[in-house]
């Protein structure tokens, strides 16, 4: 991207975080490589720029804020109570071991040098006070903290619901079709009892949610729906009492 666009490459150089992100495609969904760029530019950012920059991701009220969310977090936002942005930005250090960490022990082909480097600028990190050594703890702390909240026994209940949402799909290929809506959609759903048992138990309510939180332009590029409905996607799926989150 970078060679083909200079001038593009200089923007991102000059913005935050949402600002560099919010210049490029709007798509809220996973995306690892426009995060890496937004991060190299936050990190270019002084002390005091980067510390508004945190309370604005903190809202998550914009498309590059959960652009940065989702990716980050993926699916284990699901388990995190509300107010989670506001407790993981509320300083740089807990930005660090969790954002960042969780960002980097999803993605361990993000290094130290892809950050650090951009094409006009050198010792980003190192500039910002982010050694390799604290680059390398935060990834460890990452993948640390996501694997503490899969092992919490919690989260059994969530985790059943993330199953019964899956089955929806059926077993072809719940994978794909599970990653044509971003994170936080979902959760949104899984955590709404009476939306989510109308999505598991009746098909017009499913395809509703389906085409009002798909990706467009993942399903569009993919032709997703050309030889399918949606309806022809949904599969039965047989519950007694919804699995009950903790209050």
């Amino acid at each position: 991207m970078t060679k083909r666009f200079p001038s593009l490459a200089r923007s991102l150089g000059a913005m935050g975080l949402l600002a560099s992100l919010a210049i490029l495609p709007a798509c809220t969904n996973v995306d690892p490589g426009l995060v890496r760029s937004g991060l190299t530019s936050h990190f270019q950012k002084s002390p005091e720029e980067r510390k508004a920059a945190l309370a604005e991701i903190a809202k998550a009220d914009n498309w590059a804020s959960l652009a940065l969310w989702n990716t980050a977090l993926g699916e284990a936002m699901y388990f995190l109570p509300d107010g989670y942005q506001s407790n993981l930005t509320k300083d740089e250090d807990t930005f660090l071991n969790y954002v960042l960490g969780a960002y980097l022990a999803r993605y361990p082909d993000v290094t130290y040098d892809s950050l650090d480097k951009s094409l006009f600028n050198a010792d980003i990190l190192d500039k910002a006070g982010v050694s390799r050594e604290r680059f390398e703890y935060a990834r460890g702390f990452g993948r640390v903290w996501l694997k503490s909240i899969q092992d919490d026994p919690k989260n059994r209940a969530m985790k059943e619901r993330v199953t019964l949402f899956r089955q929806r799909f059926g077993s072809s290929n719940p994978d794909y079709y599970t990653s044509i809506f971003s994170p936080h959609k979902i959760r949104a759903l899984l955590r709404d009892d009476k939306a989510f048992e109308a999505f598991l138990k009746d098909d017009g309510s499913a395809t509703a949610w389906v085409q009002n939180n798909m990706d467009i332009n993942k399903t569009t590029r993919d032709k997703t729906f050309q030889n399918l409905t949606i309806q022809d996607l949904l599969r039965p799926v047989t519950i007694g009492v919804l699995p009950g989150l903790a209050s």
